[in-house]
């Protein structure tokens, strides 16, 4: 029998009376098919490439009928249905992310038949990859497997799901997930030069992503800059929506990291749209990567910090955040994620609680000796800290 062709197909620009249209080529039947999506002026290339996989998941489902190709291959499946599927609800982070685990990891499976692959098949894999993986990675692959799975056999490809009863092996290794001390946050902020020094603070002490801080434009930033609207985020140049739904917030700034920021905004441009963090080209925000490894990491490694990544800033805010007292659930919000579903759904922190959880956490790394008549909390942490 012959097997149907699945596609992704093909995005171009087009000149469309003196306007750049984004286009999408794709054939049915043997016949050429296009939609205009949108012009380039009003539509981003990731905005694009969405509504083509969307398109294009609409286009390969019609072609998925059951037991019509019982030798459609794994790679098959991946190709023309899961992933313009998958694709048209990612960001381009977990594209980037997702998307090439699956890729790399998941090809050997490629020319097998799908609704030959068993859960022994698939188990089997996990083991060997748990060899050489961490554990954290080997469960992402399950996950995939997982995901795959369940949307073959929603779509009638296969009969089974045999990815039910998969586990991640015992023998996967959890690698150390490191975070700093006090005193070695004090070091790290001391040796950065006051761009990097604002960011970092704005991500140990409120909380934030890198592609939020990034993500910010002055009209983001309240006039006395204590606080924060987190309302989009930046990835390798693109702009997107923040991380969930719950990602969108309100974030406090503490005081002493209000300040810096408060000096840093005189630095920029006043108009609404101007990047409070703008590459050398003015009108872009800085890249994450541009910053952490020209600008972070070499005043970072004579100091023997450089493995301190921004995940390690965020889990750093997390622990030390515990430590100092901070309510569970105040420290979630303030990043943007819930601790369970019942909490995060039906109980809500103000931003003024939320300030006086980032103004606590900021005092019990910060706070100089000899600090008099501060708040009993901030003395405890003071000399938990200076006693450390």
């Amino acid at each position: 029998m012959r097997r149907k062709k699945y596609q992704k197909g093909s995005l171009q620009l087009k000149d469309h009376g003196h306007r750049m249209m984004w286009i999408l080529q794709y054939r049915v039947d043997g016949s050429k098919k296009y939609h205009t999506l949108g012009s380039k002026s009003e539509m981003t290339k990731s905005q694009a490439q969405q509504m083509q996989a969307e398109i294009m998941s609409k286009v390969n489902l019609q072609n998925v009928v059951g037991a019509a190709d019982p030798e459609m291959t794994f790679g098959q499946f991946v190709d023309g249905v899961a992933l313009p599927v998958l694709r048209s609800k990612w960001k381009l982070s977990t594209e980037m992310t997702t998307g090439s685990r699956m890729s790399r990891h998941l090809a050997e499976f490629r020319e097998a038949p799908i609704r030959n692959l068993t859960r022994g098949d698939l188990q089997a894999f996990l083991e060997r990859k748990a060899e050489t993986l961490s554990r954290s990675m080997v469960a992402h692959l399950r996950w995939d497997l997982g995901i795959i799975f369940k949307l073959a056999l929603g779509e009638g490809v296969i009969d089974r799901d045999p990815t039910t009863s998969l586990f991640v092996p015992k023998v996967a290794i959890s690698k150390p997930k490191f975070v700093m001390t006090r005193k070695e946050v004090k070091q790290y902020l001391g040796v950065l030069e006051t761009r990097e020094k604002i960011v970092a603070q704005l991500a140990i002490f409120a909380g934030m992503r890198p592609g939020e801080i990034l993500g910010l434009q002055r009209q983001h930033v309240s006039g006395d800059c204590t606080a924060v609207m987190v309302v989009q985020r930046v990835y390798r140049g693109d702009i997107g929506t923040p991380k969930t739904k719950s990602s969108e917030r309100d974030a406090a700034v503490p005081s002493r990291t209000a300040a810096l920021l408060k000096e840093w905004m005189g630095l920029v441009p006043n108009s609404p749209s101007a990047w409070v963090f703008a590459s050398e080209n003015p009108e872009t925000p800085i890249w994450r990567d541009n910053m952490l490894e020209r600008s972070m990491k070499p005043k970072l490694k004579p100091v023997g910090l450089d493995w301190a990544t921004f995940q390690v800033l965020r889990r750093t805010h997390a622990s030390l955040g515990h430590e100092a007292g901070v309510d569970p659930k105040v420290a979630a919000d303030q990043r943007g994620h819930g601790i369970d579903v019942a909490l995060n759904v039906y109980t809500k922190i103000g931003l003024k609680k939320r300030a006086e959880a980032a103004e606590k956490l900021e005092e019990s790394v910060l706070a100089a000796d000899g600090v008099e008549e501060e708040k009993e909390a901030a003395e405890q942490l003071e000399k938990s800290v200076f006693e450390s």
